[in-house]
This record gives structure tokens, C-alpha cells and sequence, in this order.
């Protein structure tokens, strides 16, 4: 930690934020409808797309460190929270995907052609544990392209845990390095991007509620998006082996620091107000469909042609579709959020008996008087208060 006293948000900057995810889920989405109505991929609008995702990474890291410092429940409860978060929304999307590409399979064979490559069912599989873009692999599955930075988010999530809430000793950053080994290269050389978000927020820049700082954070936004659509891409292109969709990881990594120092200029407050503006409330709740619908616009896409058919390079046509995929993902983004509680209690239940294991698996076996006065005084000590009921 860095020592400073814990700052909130301030409203302006959680809208702000809020505002920043929303614009960049829906230029992903712009960018994916106009590839496929146009027929033309884009290297500008290429680049566009893949700075958005970058843009994602340092809002998360900065989002994860927020939660970490300001409602630190311990180990059990950020792994239950992330693992239910994701989840919650990958199952229903893999769901959705497959019966996307069967449906798109017997109308149009023709357009499924174009998104096949090779056997399907590998692909969802490593999606479902998170393993299609560790070390050299890149298995999305083929209509669903956008799902290839979830896999890069769960690591993320893994390793800054296992880091952040190591106990003391090398032992106790075995699994920081497990999780590091089986992410790969790949995800390691994109994870500068996302701990930049970290470090935005941990070490935040000097305390202001003043809003005439935003002046300079929407400058440097314009900056960033400058840097995405025109520096050469460094050291490989975008998409071609061995590091995929993280070729141009350097290049990458200059429009990620600029964004970081943006949000490390954001305004904070000593503490929350004490009624929560309903407008910004509100937005939130928009917000917070940026989610599903990067994950589920893709395929809904792809279904809206082969089912309604289209018609190249009509723009009204176009526009048609990202409005109502948009709003079905919403739709679907707020069913998937009312059965996360299923997913809570799942985890609850497997990261409860995943303790349990651990502790009789490394607990030394001792006589039964001795190993009860030893569970007492472990219970006491190393169990943070309240974190795990």
C-alpha cells in the first residue's frame, strides 16, 4: 500500500469513469458492425477497437485496486466476487455464442464459413476455464472473437491476488508464480497496461475536488486516442502469431501509461455524500451494461445478418442492428445480473471446501488435545474479522 490516507471518488470522476467504459463498448461495437456490413476490415478502425481494449485494462486495474483498498474483505471474498462476476456472465455468453453459430450454421452455411476455423467445441471448452489465450493459444470461439481479453482479465485478477494477499515468505508466492507460468507470455506482457490502472489509483496524485482538472484528463484522452491511431505498431502487428492480440504489446503500453496518468489526475473526496446523487445512480446502472454487451455483440451481429439478411454498405441497415443489439444486450445483461447470486453461493460453497482442503493438506498432523488448541489460536490470528462469514 502507499501509505496515504484512503480517498473516495468523487462523483464527477465516477461518472467519468462510468462514461469512459460506456464510450469504449460501444466503439468496439461500432467498429465489429462496420467490418461486417462494409466488408472491409479496417486497419484504423482496427486500431480503434484494440486501444478500446486497452483503455478496458487500465479501468479495471483501477477499478480492482479501488476495491482492494477501500473494502478489503480478504482472499475468499475477492476470489469469490471476481470468479462470480465473470462467470455469471461468460456461461450465459458461451450459451448464447453456440446457439448463435447453430442457428447461423443452418441459415446462412455461407457466412458461418467465414468465422469457422477448424473444430468449435476445443474452443468453447478453454473458454469456459478461462485457458483460450494462455502462453501461444488463441481460442475464441470463431463467432466470437471479442471473448479473447476475458481469458487476459481472469489472469489478471488471479495473479494480483495471489500477490496482493500473500502472507509473508517465498512460500507464500508459490502461487503467484504458478499463475504467472500458466498465463504465459502473452497475458505477461500486456499486464503492465492493467497494473498502470493499479498504480493510478494507489498512488493517487494530489488531493483535489476541483473539476477544472478535467480540462487536462480530457486532453490526455484525446492524446490516447491520438497515440492508438497513429503510432506504428510495436514490435509485430496485431493477429499474427505467436502473440496474437498482443503483438503490438509496447505500443500498447505507451497508450496504457497515458491513460493511467489521466486517471491518476482524477478528483477525489475525503469521503462519499452522504445521499448518492440519483442521476448519477442511474448512469451507473447504464454503465454497468458495458459488460455483456462487449461480450454478446458479436455474435449477435453475426445472427442479425443470417437471420434478417443485410444489405453491404447501407449504413441505415447498420445502425438498425447496433441499436437493437445493443438493446438486447442490455436486456440479457440484466438477466445474467439477477442470477448472480447463484453463481455467489456456488462459489461460496467450492472456495469453502478449497480451504478446508488446503488447511488439512498443509496443517501438520498433530495429537488431538495439541491440535485444537492450535485451530483456536489460528482462527484468532490469521482469519480476518467477518471476512468469511
Amino acid at each position: 500500500m502507499s501509505g496515504k490516507s484512503i480517498r473516495i471518488i468523487s462523483p464527477v470522476s465516477s461518472v467519468y469513469l462510468d462514461a469512459t467504459r460506456l464510450l469504449a463498448a460501444l466503439v468496439v461495437l461500432y467498429v465489429h458492425a462496420h467490418d461486417q456490413w462494409y466488408g472491409v476490415e479496417s486497419a484504423l478502425l482496427k486500431s480503434l477497437a484494440h486501444g478500446a481494449v486497452i483503455v478496458f485494462f487500465v479501468l479495471s486495474g483501477y477499478v480492482i485496486a479501488y476495491t482492494t483498498t477501500n473494502n478489503n474483505r480478504g482472499e475468499f471474498q475477492y476470489a469469490k466476487a471476481r470468479l462470480s462476476r465473470l462467470c455469471s456472465v461468460l456461461f450465459p455468453t458461451l450459451l448464447i455464442t453456440i446457439v448463435a453459430s447453430v442457428i447461423v450454421s443452418k441459415v446462412d452455411p455461407v457466412l458461418m464459413a467465414e468465422y469457422s476455423r477448424g473444430a468449435a467445441w476445443p474452443r468453447y471448452l478453454l473458454s469456459s476455464t478461462f485457458l483460450n489465450e494462455i502462453w501461444f493459444l488463441s481460442a475464441t470461439p470463431p463467432i466470437n472473437r471479442p471473448l479473447w481479453s476475458l481469458s487476459y482479465e481472469f489472469w489478471y485478477y488471479a495473479i494480483f491476488g495471489a500477490w496482493f494477499y500473500a502472507k509473508g515468505g517465498y512460500k507464500s508466492l508459490l502461487p503467484f508464480v504458478i499463475m504467472c507460468l500458466m498465463a504465459g507470455p502473452k497475458i505477461l506482457c500486456m499486464m503492465p497496461i492493467w497494473l498502470a490502472g493499479v498504480a493510478a489509483y494507489k498512488y493517487r496524485g494530489p488531493a483535489s475536488s476541483s473539476n477544472k482538472v478535467f480540462l487536462l484528463i480530457i486532453l490526455l484522452f484525446g492524446v490516447v486516442v491520438v497515440s492508438i491511431l497513429s503510432l506504428p505498431a510495436i514490435p509485430y502487428q496485431l493477429g499474427r502469431s505467436p502473440l496474437y492480440y498482443a503483438n503490438q504489446f509496447i505500443t500498447d503500453w505507451i497508450s496504457g501509461l497515458i491513460f493511467a496518468f489521466s486517471l491518476w489526475l482524477l478528483p477525489t473526496v475525503a469521503k462519499a455524500p452522504a445521499k448518492p446523487n440519483r442521476w448519477i445512480e442511474r448512469f451507473r446502472d447504464v454503465a454497468n451494461m458495458t459488460f455483456p454487451l462487449y461480450v454478446l455483440h458479436h455474435p449477435l451481429l453475426i445472427l442479425w445478418r443470417a437471420v434478417l439478411g443485410y444489405q453491404v454498405g447501407n449504413p441505415a441497415d447498420m445502425w438498425q442492428a447496433i441499436v437493437v443489439v445493443t438493446l438486447v444486450s442490455a436486456v440479457l445483461g440484466v438477466l445474467m445480473d439477477k442470477q448472480r447470486f447463484v453463481w455467489d453461493r456456488l462459489f461460496t460453497f467450492l472456495l469453502t471446501k478449497v480451504k478446508k482442503l488446503s488447511t488439512g493438506i498443509f496443517s501438520p498432523a498433530q495429537p488431538n488435545k495439541v491440535l485444537v488448541y492450535h485451530s483456536v489460536e489460528e482462527s484468532a490470528v490469521n482469519t480476518p474479522s467477518g471476512n468469511d462469514n
